[in-house]
């Protein structure tokens, strides 16, 4: 529906060069605002890290090899503690595909969000 956000969520445990393809975010459906909210089970940059990418509909890439920080929740696995989860959000343009994605060194699990929301 038109003005509807549109909400999704996931874990990663593996590299995913693009993890909004095959969702309803794979093209952007009007203008809007792109926000994702992520943590990992470890930060250990070089031996058990996520590093996240994001490439926008117009090509620029406003994060490119982001450590998203880990949760200081024991590591549990799918929680977004909103004390320590990495948040960005980005203005996208209808029509368009934002690439989102990871690439793991380790064991490190991924637990993502995002929100678009329409202007």
């Amino acid at each position: 529906m038109p003005g509807m956000p549109i909400v999704l969520s996931g874990q990663e445990s593996a590299s995913n060069t693009d993890i909004l393809q095959g969702t309803r975010l794979q093209n952007v459906p009007a203008n809007g605002t792109l926000t994702l909210m992520m943590t990992a089970t470890a930060n250990d940059v070089g031996t058990n890290a996520h590093a996240v990418s994001l490439q926008l509909p117009n090509g620029g890439t406003p994060m490119n090899g982001v450590s998203p920080g880990a949760s200081d929740a024991g590591g549990t696995t799918g929680l977004l503690d909103d004390q320590t989860y990495f948040m960005a959000s980005f203005v996208v343009a209808q029509g368009g595909h934002a690439v989102f994605s990871t690439v793991l060194t380790g064991t490190s699990v991924l637990s993502w969000r995002v929100i678009y929301t329409p202007h």
